[in-house]
């Protein structure tokens, strides 16, 4: 039986902030244990940023406990003006699989979420910039903020990413779900970032 990984979305969403990781969960050289559902606030049609529309598979409180990863996907702004009720499930969604020492992965907006949210207190991260979130809501942990380039950050199970940064990010969860073949990992990294032929040279 796959695993299952849920990616939560929102109205706006950076639909290029998704597309190499989903993309590489569901390529068989790189791993064929895993499916996808995609969770919002309600199962409505969500528009991306470039009009992508996806209709959720799950709401919140419909996501299983036995999936494997949470990935919190960036948005135009919808982070940052959820509901109490919405952001009060998510937080707790989130929490839980923390708990239950699974993968939590936030990219952009989704990283931004949960340092406020006091989420990223306990490990060493990044989010699009320092700025944003020092002093913020319930984030104290500056002092484990690591500036990056192009990379993602990985601590505890805990993956966060800039926007610009989807790419390192779709590899570094996967790292983190430990049990995907490395190859298979390097394999699809250096196809989108060197190109096919590099990558061929891989196999």
């Amino acid at each position: 039986m796959k695993k299952e990984v849920v990616f939560i979305i929102l109205d706006q969403f950076a639909n290029w902030e998704s597309a190499y990781l989903a993309a590489a969960l569901e390529t068989d050289f790189v791993t064929n244990n895993y499916t996808i559902s995609y969770a919002s606030t309600d199962k409505n049609v969500k528009t991306s940023i470039g009009n992508m529309k996806v209709l959720p598979d799950l709401t919140i409180d419909a996501i299983p406990s036995s999936a494997e990863a949470l990935v919190l996907i960036g948005a135009n702004e919808s982070w940052r003006t959820l509901g109490e009720e919405a952001q009060s499930k998510i937080i707790t969604t989130v929490q839980q699989f923390k708990k239950a020492n699974k993968v939590v992965a936030a990219i952009c907006d989704g990283a931004y979420f949960l340092a406020v949210n006091g989420l990223l207190n306990d490990c060493k991260h990044t989010t699009n910039r320092l700025e944003e979130i020092k002093g913020v809501g319930a984030y104290t942990n500056e002092d484990n903020y690591v500036h990056t380039a192009l990379e993602a950050v990985s601590d505890k199970k805990i993956v966060t990413a800039k926007g610009d940064s989807a790419l390192h990010f779709a590899a570094s969860v996967l790292r983190a779900l430990g049990d995907i073949p490395e190859q298979g990992i390097r394999i699809f990294y250096t196809a989108h970032s060197l190109g096919f032929e590099k990558a061929m040279e891989l196999m």
